[in-house]
């Protein structure tokens, strides 16, 4: 479980990390953290406690930060994309919690996700490239 709890945090971050400018950044930076604190109360795998995982689990405000500044100085229309992983976030986040912590069905929440995600509309490399960099 202590694999699980690593990688869906791991792939979340990787996969989801975006913003715009509007209601769609607030809404995608809102389930982006719900994604990502969802799986806290289930070991909070590399935290001391349930608590630190929910204070400390990316995105970070700085993450978020970043992101907003990378969307705001850039030209296109990236709303489809918010959109697009607002919905798979928190269909992830609704899925783990609806979830006992010891039941396997929670891989099946962290595949759909990812499958949900690739259906979603991609950002030009630059721009993920950019995304990348506001991770590390």
């Amino acid at each position: 479980m202590k694999r699980l709890s690593m990688s869906l945090s791991s792939v979340f971050v990787a996969v989801a990390t975006g913003c715009g400018i509007g209601p769609e950044i607030d809404d995608f930076n809102q389930s982006a953290v719900a994604a990502a604190v969802a799986d806290c109360p289930c070991g909070h795998i590399g935290y001391s406690s349930e608590e630190e995982c929910r204070a400390e689990a990316p995105p970070t405000a700085a993450e978020q930060a970043c992101v907003e500044a990378l969307f705001k100085n850039i030209e296109g229309d990236y709303e489809p994309h918010l959109v697009c992983r607002t919905g798979a976030n928190n269909r992830f986040a609704n899925c783990l919690t609806s979830k006992t912590c010891s039941d396997l069905a929670r891989l099946a929440c962290l595949t759909d996700y990812a499958d949900e995600v690739e259906d979603c509309p991609a950002f030009p490399a630059d721009v993920q490239q950019e995304l990348t960099e506001c991770q590390t």
